[in-house]
């Protein structure tokens, strides 16, 4: 009888190695958590909210409230009361912020580096392109967009 094989277990796994080293390489400049939130920050162009970020991020909103919180405090992003719906918060990266960021992508490079150590581009293509596939599967989405899915 052949044996399942719980694809979570696996992709679980290398989720959990690829973000503990890129919080190793970002340890020594303080920035080992919240990474992705600042990461995902820069690359919005308008104000964000803590709604649109969760979205974005592919988390719950309860967590949310807890990684601005840790921002705020490490003075890495600012937040601003949207004057026409005071319930409504917009977030943005500070100057510290802004000045963490090629660390963050460069700590990204090398360890993506690192990952894709001794595979050709062509298999990198296919892992890309059926994991996308297999998204697209499970949304029924054909986008493979997951967001509204979380929320």
């Amino acid at each position: 009888m052949e044996r399942v094989q719980l694809l979570s277990l696996n992709l679980r796994g290398i989720k959990q190695l690829y973000n503990k080293t890129l919080r190793r390489e970002l340890a020594a400049h303080g920035l080992d958590l919240h990474f992705e939130a600042l990461l995902v920050l820069s690359e919005q162009e308008k104000p964000v909210t803590q709604n649109m970020l969760a979205e974005l991020l592919q988390m719950d909103k309860s967590r949310i409230v807890s990684i601005v919180y840790d921002l705020k405090k490490k003075h890495l992003i600012t937040s601003k009361t949207n004057p026409s719906d005071r319930r409504e918060h917009y977030i943005s990266l500070s100057g510290k912020a802004k000045e963490a960021i090629p660390i963050i992508e460069g700590a990204i490079k090398k360890v993506n580096g690192m990952v894709n150590a001794g595979i050709n581009n062509e298999k990198l293509q296919a892992f890309f392109e059926v994991s996308c596939m297999m998204r697209k599967n499970l949304t029924g989405n054909p986008d493979g967009d997951i967001t509204s899915e979380n929320n």
